[in-house]
């Protein structure tokens, strides 16, 4: 019962997620801690003129930019890598220590969430046991008192002396013994709910 109410309960189920992100957070967080190295291409074509449209001089090769451009006879390439390796991994190293902290904060509310509903439901348990007990002696001590009622009405059709006060009595605490067993019964579903719960 104790793993159902662990893995039942709703607050706990969001709290685990926290811890996941958290973790996730924190695998994130070390990458920083590596060096970077990327790849680097590009490839374009050029247009070189004096002008942007229509020069003075058609036969000068550079004197429209445009027509330059759709001639491709300038094209370029460049293919590269480029390696960042920060000094000291400052930033990087804080920002792991800020998710172990954050992720350890998380784990911590975790385990007391789960440490209170433990605690709650030994304590359901508990309180279901003391009801139960407390049924079994109200059902015995209506049983006590109906049996003495029962004597006591036996003797009255037996045609023996009884004290009219003592009767009444009697049935005093047969309805007392009634009563209390009918409370205690309600204590004790209500003890069985909070078991549930």
């Amino acid at each position: 019962i104790t793993t159902e109410a662990l893995v039942r309960r709703g607050e706990l189920e969001r709290q685990r997620r926290i811890v996941k992100r958290r973790e996730l957070e924190l695998a994130g967080s070390k990458n920083f801690l590596k060096p970077r190295l990327d790849v680097i291409s590009r490839y374009r074509w050029r247009g070189f003129g004096r002008s942007l449209l229509g020069g003075d001089d058609a036969d000068e090769p550079f004197d429209d930019a445009f027509s330059n451009l759709l001639d491709g006879d300038f094209q370029e390439w460049a293919l590269g890598m480029e390696l960042n390796l920060p000094n000291g991994f400052r930033q990087a190293h804080a920002g792991v220590q800020n998710a172990q902290l954050r992720l350890a904060r998380e784990r911590a509310v975790l385990t007391q969430q789960e440490r209170q509903v433990l605690h709650d439901l030994g304590n359901s348990f508990a309180d279901m046991k003391r009801a139960f007990a407390i049924v079994q002696t109200n059902f015995n001590r209506r049983a006590a008192a109906q049996e003495e009622l029962d004597a006591l009405q036996a003797r009255k059709q037996a045609e023996q002396k009884v004290d009219l006060d003592q009767l009444l009595e009697a049935w005093r605490r047969v309805t007392d013994a009634e009563v209390q067993l009918h409370r205690s019964l309600v204590e004790y579903v209500m003890a069985v709910k909070n078991v549930h719960f």
